[in-house]
């Protein structure tokens, strides 16, 4: 058995690399669960001492009568049997004692029954002890249904299948002709499992044959043990031959014996090639399938990194440069508008309002009529609610990405929204970089221009410079009336405006631009956080995806651990 236990260690290999797939093939859950059970059978059956006695299920659909058969062969009830169908509810051992049962036997814990008739319990295995010579050689396991309305029942009873070492087939008038035994009955032969058929409540013997016929005819009846038996129903006035009666089968029962070697080494391969099938088919393909998927999801969500936020904040930042522009000198008289001004002095003094004639007679100006104000302020737009809108059209355009795979319309049916962002974080960005932008603004609502503040402050070096700057501080749109009522029209102050100018110019152009690059930087902050915001929500979106389904790398270990067994099994 040399090759068995080369066997047994590349099986390991696989079933430890299919255990690493367990963590992201959430799709996948179920089939990799019941793979890595029949794996774990087919380990037991690599390792098995065969010192130990055979363990020999029961097997059948509803209402067959399996407890009742089994309490018959050993004239004691010690599996609980009822005339309510799918009673049993996990699997009965019985056996002469408990430590002849492999430990972990079908990977469920063990517990002894405390009373008989045991019913069994689910997930779990119960173990009856008792006397009877049909316990020397074997330990017979009572089943949950086939065919039952319960699949929990089918399950239990499929892992008693798959770990048993031989298998008693037991049927009823009413059910000789389901097909749910029929692939058992295939993989009893193909494993060479030995097995032995039973017809329980028959009536007559034309039952019989016909049971016979149909296993004939699926290629499924025993090579060399076609003897059937049958147990009548206890009213029925037939009488099975001698051969086929309780006696003999419970003496066959109690003989079942293992395959040569040769034998128990074909089905042991075979068992493994069915096996490594149902890995591929069950497994490795489904998760291929999907790592393309994701692989196609990810790509398109990261040709999606730069969003354009498309958010401008001119229209809060609109009225402050109309106001510094209003009151910044250079704006309202450059060079030749001084020129054109002052030529016009006469006129504007004949047009002049009668707050300006009060400022000359009186030297004072009433309030509120110093300097030009903005006639009514814009209706500003709600950028917060601008983002969240566009935010959440990122998400969608995010969801039909992966909407657009089989895998992904499956994922997106889940647990999606796990790696959302709220749109709430968008609307955020706009609150405080605009309250950043108001905080700015409030501190340069009433401060004064670059330029207006630099002539200003030449103008403190002039004689009379002091009044002239308090008269331009107040009212910077009368400058030309001042600069005609000093008589210097020609004088150092025209000089000094437009040497003023000329400064102003080379510092800040014609006039300040200060406004117009805080805002740009406003801009340049909301697209910039709203980039990093969307490449954030593409990225959680990434790893979820990616948390989906196994990497390449996990799905390759498996393939490579298969591929070496499948090689060994072919030497």
């Amino acid at each position: 058995m040399q090759r068995a236990q080369a066997w047994e260690t590349r099986l390991s290999v696989v079933a430890t690399a299919v255990e690493a797939l367990r963590s992201r093939a959430v799709a996948q859950a179920a089939a990799i669960q019941r793979w890595q059970a029949d794996a774990a059978a087919a380990s037991f059956h690599l390792k098995r001492d065969a010192q130990f006695p055979l363990l020999v299920c029961l097997l059948g659909g509803t209402g067959a009568g399996k407890s009742t058969i089994l309490n018959r062969l050993f004239q004691a009830d010690l599996s609980a049997a009822d005339f309510r169908r799918t009673f049993t509810a996990g699997a009965v051992a019985v056996a002469s004692d408990p430590a002849v049962i492999p430990p972990n036997w079908l990977g469920l814990p063990a517990a002894i029954a405390e009373q008989t008739p045991a019913r069994g319990q689910t997930d779990a295995l119960t173990v009856v002890r008792a006397t009877h010579e049909l316990l020397n050689k074997i330990v017979l396991v009572d089943t949950p249904d086939l065919d039952g309305d319960q699949p929990a029942h089918h399950a239990q009873a499929e892992r008693v299948f798959r770990w048993a070492e031989g298998v008693v087939f037991l049927v009823s008038p009413e059910k000789y002709q389901m097909t749910e035994l029929l692939p058992y009955y295939r993989m009893a032969r193909r494993y060479a499992l030995p097995a032995v058929y039973v017809m329980n409540k028959c009536e007559t013997g034309a039952m019989l044959e016909d049971y016979r016929r149909i296993l004939e005819s699926e290629g499924t009846a025993p090579a060399q043990a076609p003897v059937l038996f049958a147990v009548p129903r206890d009213d029925a006035a037939y009488e099975p031959p001698t051969e086929a009666n309780l006696a003999s089968l419970r003496t066959a029962v109690s003989t079942i014996s293992r395959p040569s070697a040769a034998e128990l080494q074909n089905g042991l391969q075979r068992r493994l090639v069915d096996l490594l099938g149902r890995l591929r088919d069950q497994v490795i393909e489904p998760i291929q399938s999907e790592r393309r998927d994701a692989a196609k999801a990810v790509t398109t969500l990261q040709a999606m990194e730069r969003p354009a936020v498309g958010v401008d904040v001119n229209p809060i930042t609109l009225q402050l440069q109309r106001r510094l522009q209003q009151r910044s000198v250079l704006y309202l008289m450059g060079p030749q508008r001084v020129l054109d001004r002052v030529r016009q002095v006469p006129g504007m003094l004949v047009r002049m309002p009668r707050t300006a004639w009060d400022f000359f007679l009186h030297g004072r100006i009433p309030a509120g009529t110093a300097a030009p104000t903005v006639a009514g302020n814009a209706e500003v737009p709600d950028f917060s609610a601008a983002l969240k809108d566009q935010f959440v059209v990122l998400q969608s355009r995010i969801e039909d990405a992966v909407r657009a795979t089989p895998s992904g319309q499956r994922w997106v049916a889940g647990e999606w929204t796990e790696s959302k962002i709220g749109p709430a974080e968008a609307g955020k960005i706009a609150t405080e970089e605009l309250a950043e932008l108001n905080a700015w603004l409030q501190r340069r609502w009433n401060a004064t221009p670059r330029d207006t503040a630099l002539l200003m402050r030449l103008l403190r070096h002039l004689p009379g410079g002091e009044k002239l700057a308090q008269w331009t501080e107040a009212a910077p749109y009368l400058l030309a009336i001042v600069v005609v009522a000093h008589h210097a029209i020609f004088g150092p102050v025209d000089l000094m405006v437009l040497g003023g100018y000329g400064l102003a110019a080379w510092i800040v152009e014609r006039m300040s631009n200060e406004v117009a690059s805080r805002t740009r930087q406003a801009n340049r902050a909301i697209d910039q956080r709203f980039e990093k915001l969307a490449h954030e929500q593409i990225r959680k979106t990434i790893a979820w995806i990616e948390s989906r389904t196994p990497s390449a790398e996990q799905i390759r270990a498996v393939e490579s651990a298969a591929q070496r067994l499948e090689e060994s099994l072919a030497l």
